[in-house]
């Protein structure tokens, strides 16, 4: 059952998308929304600061930290007061807090009494999701232990959900919440499992026997080729309202080499993708 929700916001546009639809599933699920600005402390750290101050040319910390500090903490308040006025026009209980500190280590310490991470896809200057190994969803979705909902629509969808699975201990977890948010919506399942032979089919076994008590509309597809490329355009075939799947099954040095599945579901997902780990 989701009850809390966090939603960091830099105040962009697309942050904001991700606050229309956490007030939206708050709504359904009688949650509370709590809004998250983080003043990143490397904007206020020396090296940031010398480098400002050979640029124009002057004196290093002539009042430069103090200057950026209240800037950044402006620029929060407006974030989280549009974010207040979002929950309120939606009848959401909100609280909002503004924070110094490492973005990913804030929000994921800020996550801890959470059920639900909800980000917009990207933010201003890409501050959230920029496309990169090390970017700030992605660090989210690596080293929270609560799941992490990244959204480009700022209404969720109810009709079709697709579960990506591959027997992965973060691909059950992803299969439960799949269960019990297609129950909560009273939507359609479809599990997707990629690849083939004898394994492929026992996954595919393996999550239709874990799904049969719960007395769903489900169904069960098997799809060859690039699991990364498959499960995106699966999703976008079916016109899916959510994808569910598990973050980050593989090893790191797959990550590093040839990138991951998680990694290509965040930037191409046609749809809100809801990440477990």
């Amino acid at each position: 059952m989701i009850k809390h929700i966090l939603v960091p916001s830099d105040g962009s546009p697309a942050a904001e998308v991700g606050v229309e639809y956490a007030a939206a599933f708050a709504t359904k699920y009688g949650a509370t929304v709590r809004g998250l600005y983080v003043v990143d402390v490397k904007l206020l750290e020396g090296p940031f600061l010398r480098d400002i101050s050979a640029s124009l040319g002057t004196a290093p910390y002539v009042n430069y930290q103090g200057n950026i500090a209240m800037i950044l903490e402006e620029r929060g308040k407006s974030a989280l007061e549009s974010v207040k006025k979002i929950c309120e026009n939606a009848g959401v209980e909100c609280h909002t807090e503004l924070v110094t500190g490492l973005v990913v280590g804030s929000i994921t310490e800020q996550s801890e009494l959470t059920d639900l991470i909800i980000l917009g896809r990207s933010g201003e200057h890409s501050q959230w999701l920029d496309g990169l190994v090390g970017s700030t969803t992605g660090g989210v979705v690596r080293r929270s232990t609560r799941p992490v909902l990244v959204t480009g629509r700022d209404t969720p969808g109810h009709e079709v959900f697709v579960a990506a699975y591959d027997g992965s201990a973060h691909s059950r977890a992803a299969l439960h919440i799949a269960a019990e948010m297609t129950r909560d919506w009273e939507a359609a399942l479809t599990v997707l499992v990629v690849g083939k032979g004898e394994r492929v089919e026992g996954w595919a076994r393996e999550a239709e026997a874990y799904l049969e008590p719960y007395e769903l509309d489900t169904g069960t597809e098997i799809r060859t080729g690039d699991p990364s490329e498959t499960i995106v355009e699966y999703a976008e075939e079916r016109r899916a309202d959510m994808l569910l799947m598990g973050a980050y099954g593989h090893t790191k040095v797959r990550h590093l080499v040839v990138g991951s599945t998680t990694a290509y579901a965040i930037n191409h997902s046609p749809c809100p993708l809801l990440l477990t780990r």
